[in-house]
């Protein structure tokens, strides 16, 4: 047998050997690699399947702790440099990777996440201890080193606060906004006693700025009065500054 025929065998088995074991990997490696490409804040619990089509839970890791994400099923489809990510009982959305523009691009994004998760993106609302449950939602959102474009719509459904007994508190809209570098960020009220109407911004560096107003509806003004004073300063009856800064500007 010639040299150029054993290199090649050599080269052939070689590959076929690389590809069933990329084929028969484990989903713990998904796992292993959200990991480094977290820094550690993203990991998998519980993986079962393989690396192209698995399941796992999605903890985040941070400096309150552990919290649960979820759920979340995925298929890979390298040929299309994509993933199929289903979170619960939603249809699957799809995330499609974009190596020349160094871009994610995001369909039919659907996410369920805890209350809690406020804290992460707003490390001021810590001392309020927020409950309830997110629902995000886009049709289409792109990610890159600059920021977001599109618009995320997040239902903030059964809100309630760790500093008042009332519980739910009432139903409210988030929606984000970005055009690729700033992300505008505006909070509505769906429904409930405690009416909030803010806008505001999310800058990577400092953080999130809001602007905007709390007040109690109508009969519920006694019940609220506790909370609407830790919430800020009473600007005109029955009205409440709901302010927060940037954490640069409140650190001494």
């Amino acid at each position: 047998m010639s040299l150029r025929r054993r290199v090649s065998l050599t080269l052939l088995f070689g590959s076929v050997f690389f590809v069933s074991l990329l084929a028969l990997a484990p989903s713990s490696l998904m796992g292993y690699m959200l990991e480094r490409a977290s820094g550690g804040q993203l990991m998998l619990a519980r993986t079962q399947g393989l690396l192209w089509q698995g399941t796992g839970i999605l903890l985040l890791q941070n400096t309150s702790g552990i919290r649960s994400l979820g759920a979340y099923r995925w298929q890979l489809q390298p040929w299309k440099a994509a993933m199929q990510l289903q979170a619960g009982a939603y249809e699957p959305m799809t995330l499609r990777l974009r190596p020349l523009l160094a871009r994610l691009d995001i369909d039919d994004l659907r996410l369920d996440l805890p209350a809690a998760l406020l804290e992460v993106a707003a490390p001021q609302l810590r001392p309020y201890r927020l409950q309830g449950a997110l629902q995000a939602h886009a049709e289409h959102v792109e990610l890159d080193a600059r920021g977001m474009l599109g618009q995320i719509t997040v239902d903030w459904l059964h809100a309630a606060s760790g500093l008042s007994p009332i519980a739910p508190l009432g139903d409210y809209r988030i929606v984000l906004q970005g055009d690729g570098q700033k992300l505008e960020a505006s909070l509505g009220t769906q429904g409930g006693k405690l009416q909030l109407q803010a806008r505001g911004h999310l800058d990577p560096v400092q953080g999130v700025q809001i602007n905007g107003t709390a007040r109690a509806a109508a009969g519920a003004e006694e019940e609220l009065n506790e909370l609407l004073h830790y919430i800020g300063p009473e600007t005109q009856p029955g009205i409440y500054t709901l302010g927060l800064m940037p954490q640069s500007a409140v650190l001494p």
